[in-house]
């Protein structure tokens, strides 16, 4: 829906602003990235969960079989998506009771692709295969999640049992009920490096660990189509000789999109490339306490408290920062309030935040906070209401 250009000073508070270009030019950055080693990209579509900002993460894509897939964390998602994308991979293993909805979305489209990492996932789909011959008109398409250390998800490629889940699938009982796509996986654990440099040292070891359980599927004979990889930290990483030495060929970030304070902290992005803010309006003030109270507490924010092994321990509290004055932080949410106070305890100047007036927070962790709310106003360089669109929610 378009809007006529309105001040954002008039929206009613919290709300979300998504700032238009520096989302587009940090899915164009991407995509550049991607093309410049060589690999393929399947954006997730998790953190901002809208058609607009999915078509943006294709701007500039030059995907070298010309998809564009796309991955999402739930089948709401999915079915929303599917609108406008015909090559999904749904993230998450999946459960047997999401099966046969899971299969309908795989009809309706090109092709879901359906994560397993345990044969209790293969055995649920054929399951539904057999006791639904009439329905079963196209195989599943599969990915074969591996972990790489995060040991969050995922099988181990060490172990003979995860190979042979894919004998199973290619040439054993099932190879009727599967087309195998390749392996997928995810190092979650890069949220807890120190420095970039210590994420580009876990970039290349996850690149290693897949790339190789790739290479290895393939000297046994298995086609692997795609080797995939990624979070945001390691996306931004990225070895050069990711395809030629690694054998990785697509990479898979999802919060770029937006970015956030814990991006920030970690070193992956600058604080003009955080695309989302929160705008909230101060409901009181504290000149004795130091303190301001704003109308956006949990809620609003959510209650992540970031990337709190990279703070010292005397400002540990910190649910996100004040756009244009970084030293002022959220340091106690609730529900639907937050108390803000300064980082150094200097005092704040008062005379610049008044009872009523707005304020624009940079929250930690922004596919929890995008998720809190049901529309996100779109706003240009010169902070006028361009757009404003509609996520997906539910599961």
């Amino acid at each position: 829906m378009n809007q006529n250009n309105d001040d954002i000073n008039d929206l009613n508070t919290p709300c979300v602003l998504v700032l238009d270009s520096v989302v587009r030019n940090n899915c164009i950055r991407m995509n550049e990235r991607a093309s410049s080693l060589g690999v393929n990209i399947r954006p997730h579509m998790k953190t901002h969960k809208t058609i607009e900002i999915g078509k943006y993460q294709f701007e500039g894509n030059r995907n070298s079989n010309k998809s564009r897939g796309i991955i999402v964390s739930t089948l709401s998602e999915g079915k929303f998506f599917s609108k406008e994308f015909k090559d999904i991979l749904y993230a998450t293993p999946i459960a047997p009771n999401k099966v046969r909805d899971a299969y309908q979305l795989h009809l309706s489209i090109d092709r879901l692709n359906v994560m397993f990492d345990n044969i209790e996932h293969l055995k649920a789909m054929v399951d539904y295969a057999i006791n639904n011959p009439n329905e079963f008109q196209k195989k599943w398409s599969v990915f074969l999640k591996i972990d790489c250390g995060y040991h969050r998800a995922g099988a181990d490629p060490k172990l003979q049992s995860t190979t042979d889940l894919v004998e199973l699938i290619v040439n054993g009982d099932y190879k009727q009920y599967f087309q195998f796509q390749g392996i997928y996986s995810h190092s979650g654990h890069s949220y807890k490096c120190q420095t970039p440099t210590d994420i580009k040292k876990l970039a290349m070891e996850e690149a290693r660990v897949t790339g190789d359980y790739g290479k290895k599927l393939r000297s046994l004979g298995y086609t692997v189509d795609t080797v995939s990889i990624g979070s945001t930290p390691v996306c931004s990483h990225l070895p050069d000789d990711l395809l030629k030495e690694y054998g990785v060929n697509e990479i898979h970030p999802g919060n770029y999109t937006f970015y956030d304070q814990m991006q920030y902290e970690l070193g992956n992005c600058k604080l003009e490339d955080i695309g989302v803010h929160v705008l909230a309006t101060i409901v009181s003030i504290y000149p004795e306490r130091n303190e301001l109270l704003i109308d956006a507490g949990s809620l609003a924010l959510s209650s992540d408290p970031g990337c709190t092994h990279l703070r010292d321990l005397k400002v540990i509290n910190n649910f996100g920062i004040v756009h244009n004055d970084i030293n002022l932080r959220i340091v106690a949410p609730s529900q639907e309030v937050s108390k803000i106070q300064s980082t150094d305890q200097s005092p704040i100047d008062f005379s610049k935040y008044k009872i009523g007036s707005k304020i624009r927070i940079i929250p930690n962790h922004s596919c929890l906070t995008a998720a809190m709310f049901s529309d996100y106003h779109v706003i240009n360089k010169d902070n006028q209401i361009i757009n404003s669109f509609k996520p997906n929610k539910h599961w």
